[in-house]
């Protein structure tokens, strides 16, 4: 599947599988936020991220419930600010993790609004930045546009969202096993959208 058609096939997903999509590019991000909680020494001080999510996939398979929503953001949105005024590169990609997770806690709240497209630029940006980062010191614009066609990371990031949205639009409904095999496929073994995994 091309890009164009990728891009395409991102607006059939609705409901609880625009949700999953979000989701899932959070999850598969979420290494990124937890290496900068912990270099930041800021670990301590929030709640356990890995269990927030857990509760925010298993709200898939059951009917939202507006206030447990309503909390999870607040979690999810606390660190924005700090991270936000953080010149140093780790705050970078772990806000993007927390604005996908926003965005698909938002998305249960209003399924008017389509994001999904939004979401995949966000993840896409997130290793294009990374790439330019670790290794586009000096190059001019088209050298860097030939660094990011050809970049691994940035293959496996396509691979990863063509794969997680065509299971999307096979899966019939949001059942257990279903939700567990598309975050399975989410968190990678545990390395994140950069490449990075927290067990190195």
């Amino acid at each position: 599947m091309n890009r164009k058609k990728f891009l395409k096939s991102l607006q059939a997903l609705s409901g609880w599988r625009e949700t999953a999509f979000l989701l899932a590019l959070a999850e598969r991000a979420l290494p990124n936020l937890l290496l900068y909680l912990e270099s930041a020494g800021m670990a301590k001080d929030l709640p356990n991220y890995q269990a927030l999510m857990s509760q925010t996939w298993r709200n898939l398979i059951r009917e939202p419930e507006e206030d447990l929503i309503g909390e999870l953001l607040d979690h999810v949105t606390d660190p924005v600010g700090v991270l936000e005024q953080d010149e140093n590169y780790g705050a970078s990609p772990s806000l993007s993790c927390l604005t996908l997770w926003e965005q698909a806690l938002l998305s249960e709240l209003n399924r008017e609004r389509s994001r999904a497209q939004e979401a995949s630029q966000i993840s896409m940006q997130s290793v294009m930045d990374f790439i330019e980062f670790s290794e586009g010191d000096g190059l001019s614009e088209n050298s860097l546009v030939k660094l990011f066609d050809r970049h691994d990371l940035m293959t496996r990031e396509f691979s990863f969202q063509e794969e997680l949205a065509d299971m999307l639009r096979a899966a019939k409904h949001a059942s257990p096993d279903v939700v567990s095999e598309i975050r399975e496929l989410a968190q990678d073994d545990g390395v994140s959208n950069l490449g990075i995994s927290l067990s190195d």
